[in-house]
């Protein structure tokens, strides 16, 4: 069974992902919190964010909150999958280790923890994930690059150019997309779009949008759960606090 759920932002209260909040939330779609396997989180996950250097031993997080959500993570009975958001360290995640995870590769943080990369088609317990991330961080002028804020939270040229020839030579059909910030059509769910800051990331997820075809499309960034009670109804779930199992 696959947990997704909101932002965590590396933060010792991590209520939306606390034992009770997973079981009320699975109570709510009955069924068992005890069957969860997997939990994503649908980026600004936040860890690692301070000086974490990669050795012949792993990841060793200097800083305490790093380090203390670590191991709160590692000691979970299930595999946390987190997304690329925009309050991330990509300097951190870009140095941590590939590894070869659901028919596609993924990076390893620690035994427990890992990335999905942007762009990747993931198949978990027989279902597929089409993975996006990133989103322009709306507070940059007041963040500090490669401290606070990362140029790499959007999307590159290359990268785009790459995950589109990519698309055109396989399926187009996926049971979930799974991004940080949603489509347009997500977002005018929770969000009047007019006078907001032009976000090519959600240029690209609406691309993305016109050409391929999913169930549900899941994203974090907005703070919202509105998509948690309109999950029937909606192919747009935003979350934030709560959590939807598929």
């Amino acid at each position: 069974m696959i947990y997704i759920t909101g932002d965590t932002h590396n933060e010792i209260d991590v209520s939306n992902i606390s034992a009770r909040a997973m079981r009320t939330c699975c109570h709510t779609q009955g069924v068992d919190y005890k069957e969860i396997r997997y939990l994503v989180v649908l980026g600004d996950f936040g860890l690692p964010w301070y000086d974490c250097p990669v050795d012949e031993d792993g990841i060793h997080p200097r800083n305490g909150t790093d380090r203390y959500l670590l191991k709160w993570y590692d000691d979970k009975p299930f595999t946390v999958l987190a997304l690329m958001g925009n309050h991330d360290n990509y300097d951190m995640i870009q140095r941590l280790p590939q590894v070869e995870m659901f028919g596609s590769t993924a990076l390893k943080l620690s035994k427990n923890v890992f990335y999905l990369k942007r762009g990747e088609i993931y198949i978990i317990e027989g279902k597929s994930f089409l993975v996006l991330g990133g989103a322009a961080s709306t507070d940059k002028a007041i963040r500090i690059p490669h401290v606070s804020w990362w140029e790499q939270e959007e999307w590159s040229a290359g990268e785009i150019k790459r995950f589109f020839d990519r698309l055109e030579k396989g399926g187009r059909t996926f049971d979930y997309v799974l991004s940080h910030t949603g489509p347009s059509a997500g977002i005018q769910c929770i969000e009047n779009l007019d006078g907001l800051m032009p976000d090519p990331t959600v240029k690209l997820n609406d691309e993305v949008n016109s050409r391929v075809s999913y169930k549900k499309w899941f994203f974090g960034h907005w703070h919202s759960d509105w998509g948690y009670e309109n999950f029937a109804r909606s192919a747009y779930v935003p979350l934030y606090h709560k959590g939807i199992v598929v």
